[in-house]
């Protein structure tokens, strides 16, 4: 079933390029002074992932996740930079988070020789994901050499298969006994091939030698990233919690790039 969604989506994303492809290479409102920059352009900015959300099966125990702060790389291409509308696409490198949060084990839950509350704030990453974009932009020039735009697509993700743990043990004051409070069991999607829903708004603004441009975007994930269980058990008091662990990889995204003018740097 699985396999099926991964070729339905990729037929989405091959169908929906072809499209636009075609709408767009019709005669349409051309900028002439975009025309002098390179249809390639660097990409980086700071993202901030969505939170992650628990699912309780037992118990009142709990955790606070937080939002996670990331960061995406690489390049874009696109096909009509002079034009009112264009397609673009690429390749983005982003470091996938797996959690961030801080944990609590009680004082009455803990070893008698612990005085307060036990608190931690613990953060992980995972690999490197690929990205390849293919979104519809909007261009419109509001001043001499500025310009605004909206962009709305599709992204297809290589995410690879894997798991990530952590656990909790505290111990008694002499080392001789311990006892596992607190853990997480998590892994990503069993298919590597993953897709999004992309939808933004930027500006450019044209120098003599380099186009800026800013990006404002969100990314909505098709299924989440990183699923998994948590737990809270061999407490002295408390009764043990179970639950889910969900984090989409959802994130908001701030972007900037750069594409140079054709022919720079030579005489």
């Amino acid at each position: 079933m699985k396999i099926g969604v991964v070729r339905s989506f990729a037929l989405v994303v091959i169908l929906h390029a072809a499209f636009v492809t075609r709408s767009f290479s019709q005669e349409q409102k051309s900028y002439d002074e975009l025309k002098s920059f390179s249809k390639w352009s660097i990409v980086a900015g700071p993202v901030l992932f969505d939170k992650a959300t628990l699912s309780p099966q037992y118990g009142d125990l709990s955790f606070d996740n937080k939002p996670i702060i990331g960061f995406n790389a690489g390049f874009e291409y696109d096909f009509y930079p002079e034009k009112k509308w264009s397609i673009i696409t690429g390749l983005i490198l982003t470091k996938e988070p797996i959690y961030k949060f801080r944990y609590k084990i009680a004082i009455e839950d803990n070893y008698p020789h612990y005085l307060k509350d036990w608190v931690d704030d613990e953060k992980a990453s995972s690999i490197v994901s690929f990205s390849v974009p293919i979104m519809i932009r909007l261009n419109i020039q509001v001043f001499n050499r500025l310009y605004v735009y909206l962009l709305t697509g599709l992204k297809a993700k290589y995410f690879p298969t894997g798991e990530a743990y952590f656990t909790v043990t505290m111990g008694n004051e002499d080392r001789t006994e311990t006892r596992e409070m607190f853990g997480l069991r998590l892994n990503s999607p069993e298919n590597a091939f993953q897709g999004s829903f992309v939808i933004g708004t930027g500006c450019s603004y044209a120098l003599d030698k380099v186009l800026l441009k800013a990006n404002f975007i969100y990314v909505m994930n098709f299924q989440n990233t990183i699923s998994g269980e948590y737990q809270f058990g061999n407490l002295f008091s408390s009764p043990p919690t179970r639950g889910y662990y969900n984090l989409s990889g959802n994130y908001l995204g701030l972007l900037f790039s750069a594409s140079l003018k054709k022919g720079w740097g030579k005489r």
